[in-house]
C-alpha cells in the first residue's frame, strides 16, 4: 500500500484504464500478476492515489477513508486484513459414499413389499412410513463423519496407497533417530514420498479440471480448502445495533428477518376454494413409476438434501425400488390434494449478496426442499407447461423461465428497438423497475385467483393450494437451526415450481401499458421514445399503471431502487413519478447482468467482465499447480471464459481498446500453460485448438442468427431480420436483407453487424438441417480463416 511508486492519478480504477502509457503499463503488470487494488475511494482531491494491492481480495475488507492528518493533503485510510480465521465450530455432518454399502441399503428397503404397506393409508402415512425405511437402512448401510471432523479434514488427493507410504516415512524416521537407519536409506524414502504426493496432486487436479465444466463446486471446493480466510456469516446486527455472533442466534435473527416480508395474513383461499373451481375443467396426469424411476435416475449427486434429509445419491441407487411406491404416494397426493408436510418445508441457506456482512437485508435466502417433493414438481410443472403453451397464455414480453428463451433473448429483442430508435435521432428513456421481495410478496390468494382464470385444471388448483398453505422455513448455519417459522405469502425460491407460479402471478403486468415493455420474471423494464410531450406522458401514464397493478396484487415498487436512464443527445431528461416519489436518472445500469450506460458502448461491461475473468483466473493460478494444458485449458473453458461471453451477442466489444482488453484474458490463460513460452499467441491457439475470443464471438454471433431464423427463436427473429427474396442475386440461399444504420452504436449491434458476415456463409453451412450440423460446419468454415 501506498503511493510514492504508484503514483497515476490519471487510472481510473472502475474501468482499469489510465490515460498515459506508463499508467496502461502499470495496470498491465498488475493484470498480469493477478494483483488486486482495493482502494475505491478518493483519496487526495479527485483521484485514488493511495492504493492497496493484493493478491488474496478476500484478505481485505472494509476499505473506508476516515480523514486527513494534520496538513497532509492525503486521507487517512483504514481496513481490515483478515487472515487465518478460525474455523467455527458447527454441528453440520454429512454422509461418507466412499464406505457406503449399497447393496445393503438395496436389500434391506427392497425387502418390503410396499403396495401391500401402502394400501389403505393416505399420503402423509405413506410418505413417513417411505422416509422412515429409508433413513434407517440409510443410517445402517452409510457411516456419517462431522463435516470439519478429522477424518475429513485431509486433502482430496491424499489415497490410501499414499497415507500408508507417508506412515512408513514416520516409522523410518523414528529409526533413524534411534541409529538403526542411515541417512541416505530415510532420503530416498523422502524422495519417494515427494514424486508420489506429486502425482496425487497431480491426478486429483486433472480430476478437478475434467469434472470442472459439469460440476463447477468441485472447483469451489477445493478453492476453499486452500484459501486462508474462511467464509463466514456475520457477525450480524440486530434492530437494537447489538452484533450478533452466535451461531443460533444469527439464524434466529435472518429466519425473523426473511419471514417478516410476507405480505399476507392467513389463508383467504381456504373458506372459497372449493366453490371457486367447480367451474373448472378436469384433468388427466399420468404418475406411472418409469417416469418416476427417470427422474430419480437423473437426480444430481452433488445437491443438498431437504428437511426430510433424503440425499439424492441415496435415493439415485434406490431408483429401481422406491419408484413404484414413490408413484403411488404422488398419485395419491394429486388426485386428493393431501401435501406431506415434509414437502411444504424449507431449509433456508442464506447467501451473502453485497454490502455490509451485519447487515440482515444483504443476505439472499435460498430454499433447500425435499428431493421427492421436488420430483412430484417437476411432473406437476411440466402438465401447467402444457396447458399454458398450448394456450399461449403466457405473454410474449416474458422471457424468464420460459421455453426456447433467455436473457439474451430478453436483452437482444429490447435494446434492438432501442438501439434503433436512437440510430433515428430520437430521445429514449428506460426506466428500470424492481421489485421488493418480489417472489417472498406473491399473495396466494391472487396467484390462485389467476391459476383459475388461465384454465388450469381444479386438480391441480387444489393441489397448489395446499402445496402453498402452511409452509413452514428455518435458517441453517453450521449445523445450527432456528425456529421454524411460518410463511403466508411468496412462492418457494428453491422449488421447481417457483418461477413458474411466478411467472403466472406476474403475466398480466403489461395489460394496458403502451411503451415496449419486458421481463425476465420480476426484472422489468419499460422503454419509449421521450420527444415531444405526449411521448413523455405516456411513458408516465404507463407508470402509474404498473403502480396501480402493483396496489392491486399486493406487491410493491422498491422505488429508490428503480432509475431511469436517458438516451438520445436531444434527451430533455424528464424526471418520471411512482407513488408520488421522483425516481432518480442514473448514467448507467446493470440489466441482467450486463451494464448498460447511456453511451450504449458497453465499455463499462467490458471492464467488467475482464475484472471478473481475472480475478477467477488468478484464483485458478494460486490454487493449482499443475500447469499442463489438460488442467488448464478444461478450467479456463470452464470457469474463466463464460464470463467473457455471458450474452456477449448483445454486448460484443465496439473498440479496438475492448477487444484487445478481452482476448488478453486469454492470452493470460494460455500463457500459464507450459511447453508454449516460446511461441506466438497465435501459435499456441493453434497448438491448443482454440479461437480467438474475436472468432468465437462471430461464431456465436452466427449461431444465434441460425436460432433466429431456423431455430428455437424463429418466432422472434421474423421481427428482428428480414430473409432477402430468392433469385434476385446469387446468395447461400438464406441472405438477410442489409438495413440502414447512421451511429455506431447500431452498426455494432448484433441485428445489423452480423448480417454481412451471414451473407458470406457458404450454402452448405447455412443450409444445414440442425443447430448440431451447423456448429459442426461452421467450425470447419472458420478453422480455414486466417
Amino acid at each position: 500500500m501506498g503511493d510514492y511508486y504508484f503514483n497515476y492519478p490519471d487510472i481510473c480504477w472502475e474501468s482499469l484504464s489510465g490515460k498515459s502509457h506508463g499508467s496502461n503499463k502499470f495496470l498491465s503488470s498488475l493484470a498480469d500478476n493477478f494483483i488486486f487494488q482495493r482502494m475505491e475511494e478518493k483519496t487526495r482531491g479527485s483521484a485514488i492515489l493511495d492504493l492497496i494491492l493484493t493478491n488474496r481480495e478476500e484478505m481485505v475488507e472494509e476499505v473506508r477513508v476516515t480523514g486527513t492528518l494534520g496538513g497532509s493533503d492525503h486521507d487517512i485510510f483504514e481496513f481490515w486484513i483478515t487472515k487465518g480465521r478460525r474455523s467455527e465450530k458447527t454441528q453440520t455432518s454429512r454422509l461418507d459414499f466412499r464406505g457406503a454399502d449399497f447393496d445393503g441399503l438395496r436389500r434391506r428397503v427392497g425387502r418390503i413389499h410396499w403396495l401391500d404397506v401402502l394400501k389403505d393409508r393416505n399420503v402423509q402415512e405413506g410418505w413417513e412410513i417411505l422416509r422412515k425405511e429409508i433413513l434407517e437402512a440409510q443410517s445402517l448401510t452409510i457411516p456419517k463423519r462431522r463435516k470439519n471432523g478429522k477424518h475429513l479434514k485431509r486433502p482430496g488427493w491424499m489415497n490410501p496407497e499414499l497415507n500408508n507410504l507417508l506412515k512408513r516415512k514416520k516409522e523410518i524416521f523414528k529409526k533413524l533417530k534411534e541409529g538403526d537407519i542411515s541417512k541416505e536409506e530415510y532420503n530416498a524414502i523422502c524422495r519417494n514420498c515427494r514424486i508420489s504426493v506429486r502425482k496425487a496432486k497431480a491426478k486429483n487436479e486433472l480430476r478437478i479440471a475434467r469434472e470442472a465444466k459439469n460440476n463447477k463446486k468441485g472447483f469451489g471446493g477445493y478453492l476453499r480448502s486452500k484459501r486462508k480466510v474462511k467464509e463466514a456469516i456475520g457477525p450480524l446486527q440486530n434492530e437494537k445495533g447489538d452484533l450478533v455472533k452466535n451461531d443460533i442466534q444469527k439464524a434466529e435473527l435472518l429466519n425473523s428477518y426473511f419471514a417478516s416480508v410476507s405480505s399476507e395474513k392467513g389463508n383467504e383461499t381456504s373458506v372459497g376454494l372449493h366453490c371457486a373451481v367447480e367451474g373448472i375443467r378436469e384433468s388427466r396426469l399420468c404418475m406411472d413409476k418409469e417416469k418416476v424411476r427417470e427422474h430419480l435416475a437423473n437426480l444430481n449427486e452433488s445437491k443438498s438434501p431437504g428437511p426430510d434429509e433424503l440425499h439424492p445419491r441415496v435415493l439415485k441407487e434406490l431408483a429401481d425400488i422406491i419408484a413404484e411406491p414413490l408413484s403411488v404416494i404422488f398419485e395419491n397426493s394429486w388426485k386428493t390434494g393431501e401435501v406431506p408436510e415434509d414437502w411444504r418445508r424449507s431449509n433456508v441457506v442464506p447467501i451473502f449478496k453485497k454490502g455490509k456482512k451485519a447487515d440482515p437485508g444483504n443476505y439472499r435466502p435460498v430454499s433447500l426442499t425435499s428431493i421427492p417433493g421436488k420430483i412430484l414438481e417437476q411432473i406437476i410443472k411440466q402438465h401447467i407447461w402444457e396447458h399454458l403453451d398450448g394456450n399461449a397464455v403466457i405473454n410474449q414480453s416474458q422471457h424468464g423461465f420460459v421455453t426456447s428463451k433467455s436473457c439474451q433473448t430478453n436483452l437482444i429483442s429490447f435494446y434492438d428497438k432501442i438501439t434503433g430508435w436512437i440510430d433515428q435521432g430520437k430521445a429514449v428513456d428506460i426506466v428500470y423497475l424492481d421489485f421488493s421481495k418480489a417472489f417472498d410478496k406473491v399473495s396466494h390468494t391472487i396467484l390462485i385467483e389467476k391459476m383459475i382464470k388461465y384454465g388450469i385444471d381444479r386438480t391441480t388448483v387444489r393441489w397448489i393450494h395446499n402445496w402453498l398453505s402452511d409452509r413452514t422455513q428455518r435458517v441453517v448455519i453450521n449445523g445450527f437451526t432456528s425456529d421454524w417459522k411460518t410463511v403466508s405469502s411468496g412462492v418457494p425460491q428453491g422449488s421447481v415450481l417457483g418461477p413458474l407460479l411466478f411467472n403466472i402471478f406476474i403475466n398480466d403486468l403489461d395489460e394496458g401499458v403502451e411503451g415496449t415493455l419486458i421481463k425476465f420474471a420480476d426484472d422489468t423494464k419499460l422503454g419509449g421514445v421521450a420527444n415531444t410531450r405526449e411521448e413523455k406522458e405516456r411513458i408516465q401514464k404507463d407508470l402509474d399503471k404498473l403502480e396501480q397493478w402493483a396496489e392491486t396484487n399486493r406487491m410493491t415498487f422498491n422505488r429508490e431502487k428503480c432509475k431511469v436512464l436517458h438516451l438520445g443527445k436531444k434527451n430533455d431528461n424528464i424526471q418520471y413519478r411512482m407513488g408520488g416519489i421522483s425516481l432518480s436518472s442514473s448514467t448507467c445500469e446493470k440489466d441482467l447482468g450486463v451494464i448498460v450506460d447511456h453511451r450504449l458502448n458497453m465499455s463499462q461491461q467490458c471492464d467488467a467482465a475482464t475484472k471478473k475473468a481475472n480475478t477467477i483466473l488468478g484464483c485458478i493460478k494460486r490454487s493449482i499447480e499443475s500447469r499442463s494444458r489438460e488442467v488448464i485449458v478444461p478450467l479456463y473453458s470452464s470457469l474463466v471464459r463464460p464470463h467473457l461471453e455471458y450474452c456477449v451477442q448483445f454486448w460484443a466489444p465496439q473498440f479496438k481498446r475492448d477487444i484487445d482488453k478481452l482476448e488478453q484474458v486469454q492470452r493470460r490463460a494460455t500463457k500459464m500453460v507450459s511447453g508454449l513460452q516460446t511461441m506466438s499467441y497465435k501459435e499456441w491457439l493453434k497448438d491448443l485448438g482454440m479461437f480467438s475470443l474475436q472468432k468465437r464471438r462471430l461464431r456465436r454471433d452466427m449461431i444465434a442468427v441460425f436460432k433466429y431464423l431456423k431455430g428455437c427463436h424463429s418466432a422472434e427473429g421474423l421481427a428482428l431480420f428480414s430473409v432477402a427474396q430468392e433469385g434476385r442475386t446469387r446468395n447461400n440461399g438464406m441472405k438477410i436483407q442489409g438495413s440502414r444504420y447512421r451511429l455506431d452504436i447500431r452498426k455494432e449491434f448484433l441485428t445489423v453487424r452480423a448480417i454481412s458476415h451471414w451473407n458470406r456463409l457458404p450454402q452448405e453451412v447455412v443450409g444445414s438441417p440442425s443447430l448440431e450440423i451447423f456448429k459442426e460446419r461452421l467450425d470447419r468454415y472458420l478453422s480455414r480463416m486466417v
